[in-house]
């Protein structure tokens, strides 16, 4: 058998691993929000605990060294509280930077302002500090190679250690090892944090939607129904619902097949996505019938936009295994009226569309206010 070269097997690794890397645009609001969050609370325990630590200091390095170090801790406190402060306000990538370098940093000068002190106190407790900050990597979601771009940070705290005159020196080069691999360690975990959350909210996307139509289910429509309804009466603006349903649909799965029956679906659906705003929201009701959220849509405009779509839908030929055929649709209308439950304008759009069948069907009726 022929071997692949090396290159070519270089190539796909560096490939796949780059979309691997790769965050959905669906998903990264979710992602930065979490970064945002844990950024806020991590700063806040290790502005606590930098803080503590100043009794520590008078006892280990003693205090002609402890009211420096305790000024400095402070200042690196104040910073991290900031950091939880702003945290909703500055870019995530932003954020993440800044809270390792602010450590990196104020965590490095500690261990300058303390090299005279000499003590077993002093390198046991500043050693640490290259490490702790790299095991803190895993905490985030973030793909590899953000990752490996904040490693800079105790990378970079490391080096520095190296070139303080201490004898012994506080951390040896023997040393470097165990921090690349908590580094690595720290990696893959916040890579597979990552993954993980994308498969979250992948699951939640994937049970929101109906799996034929690829539209909103009924249960995710209630859900965006009741959040229109809060902000249309709150905001004192008008929100429409239009219910239709699809004229005779048994008759084209006793024709042509329910394999025939579900392109017709998903046909109509994607009728409905492009000939709705972005704002809006089309779901699969049940069965052949369909709903569609309107904010922001007085009735004479919901009456508009529902004859645009009854048009599309019965002037549109859908392709069946070589032949084609067309369906019409009923629709019915109903713009919320003042204190009305999300339930009752269900209710009146449903009568509205029950009208519309009752009326000859192919027609949209609008639900009395």
């Amino acid at each position: 058998m022929a071997s692949v070269p090396l290159r070519p097997r270089w190539r796909r690794a560096w490939a796949l691993a780059v979309d691997h890397s790769r965050l959905p645009p669906a998903c990264r609001p979710q992602q930065e929000t979490l970064v945002r969050v844990r950024v806020a609370a991590f700063s806040c325990v290790l502005a606590v605990l930098t803080l503590a630590w100043i009794p520590i200091d008078a006892v280990g390095l003693g205090l002609a060294h402890a009211g420096a170090t305790s000024v400095l801790r402070a200042a690196i406190a104040l910073g991290l509280l900031a950091l939880a402060y702003f945290a909703r306000r500055v870019p995530a990538r932003t954020l993440l930077h800044a809270f390792f370098w602010l450590q990196a940093i104020g965590f490095g000068s500690l261990q300058m302002l303390v090299e005279s002190a000499r003590t077993d106190a002093a390198q046991i407790g500043y050693g640490l500090f290259p490490f702790l900050l790299a095991a803190q990597l895993g905490l985030f979601a973030v793909p590899w190679w953000r990752t490996l771009l904040m490693a800079l940070a105790p990378a970079a705290q490391f080096a520095a250690t190296q070139l303080l005159p201490w004898d012994p020196p506080l951390l040896p080069w023997s040393g470097l090892w165990l921090l690349v691999l908590i580094i690595a360690v720290a990696t893959w975990s916040s890579h597979a944090q990552l993954h993980l959350l994308i498969r979250l909210l992948d699951a939640r996307q994937d049970a929101a939607h109906d799996e034929l139509t690829g539209l909103a289910n009924r249960r995710a429509a209630a859900l965006r129904l009741d959040a229109e309804r809060s902000r249309a009466l709150r905001q004192r603006e008008p929100l429409s619902l239009l219910m239709f349903d699809l004229d005779h649909f048994k008759r084209v799965n006793d024709r042509w097949g329910h394999d025939a029956g579900d392109r017709v679906l998903a046909a109509v659906a994607q009728f409905l996505r492009e000939e709705l705003r972005g704002i809006d929201m089309p779901a699969r009701h049940g069965g052949e019938e369909f709903m569609a959220i309107l904010p922001n849509t007085s009735p004479a405009q919901a009456l508009q936009v529902a004859e645009r779509v009854r048009e599309r839908i019965a002037r549109t030929a859908i392709e069946l295994s070589g032949a084609t055929t067309t369906v019409t649709t009923s629709v019915g209308i109903a713009t919320l009226a003042p204190g009305e439950t999300a339930g009752a304008l269900v209710a009146r759009a449903d009568a509205a569309l029950y009208a519309a069948k009752e009326g000859g069907r192919n027609r949209c009726v609008t639900a009395p206010g």
